[in-house]
């Protein structure tokens, strides 16, 4: 299977990829680019910094460039020649924000379980001060 690298680039600094990962074909690569990008950006956004000016570049095995994957045609894809390959990016949004939202739902679960086990921890220890 051939390897890929995935070199992301943000504000003119370049983070390389030293070990790649291998992917049927360079079309895998891709949608995984994608997916990666959206990963990225929600992350970024949620910290207020823009990630429409970033990108990944596919490289080969042999560290040559492939295809660069710019962060703005992931968040606004353009009609494409392949509906296939725009359709595959919108369902990995799609199904990445429904991740984002069950995380918020089970994080706010977890709050509220910890709430109660502190509530019943607190009238334990009134229970033990009354028994001193």
């Amino acid at each position: 299977m051939p390897r890929f690298f995935f070199d992301f680039s943000s504000g003119g600094t370049v983070v390389a990829d030293d070990v790649g990962t291998e992917f049927p074909s360079l079309e895998e690569a891709y949608l995984d680019a994608c997916q990666s990008a959206l990963e990225i950006s929600f992350e970024k956004l949620r910290i207020r910094r823009d990630p429409n000016l970033d990108s990944v570049e596919i490289l080969d095995a042999r560290r040559q460039p492939l295809m660069q994957v710019p962060f703005s045609d992931v968040l606004r894809p353009k009609p494409s020649s392949s509906p296939a390959r725009q359709g595959q990016c919108t369902e990995i949004a799609s199904s990445y924000q429904q991740q984002l939202t069950r995380g918020k739902r089970l994080k706010a679960e977890i709050r509220e379980e910890l709430r109660k086990m502190q509530t019943t921890f607190g009238a334990i220890r009134a229970n033990l001060e009354r028994l001193k």
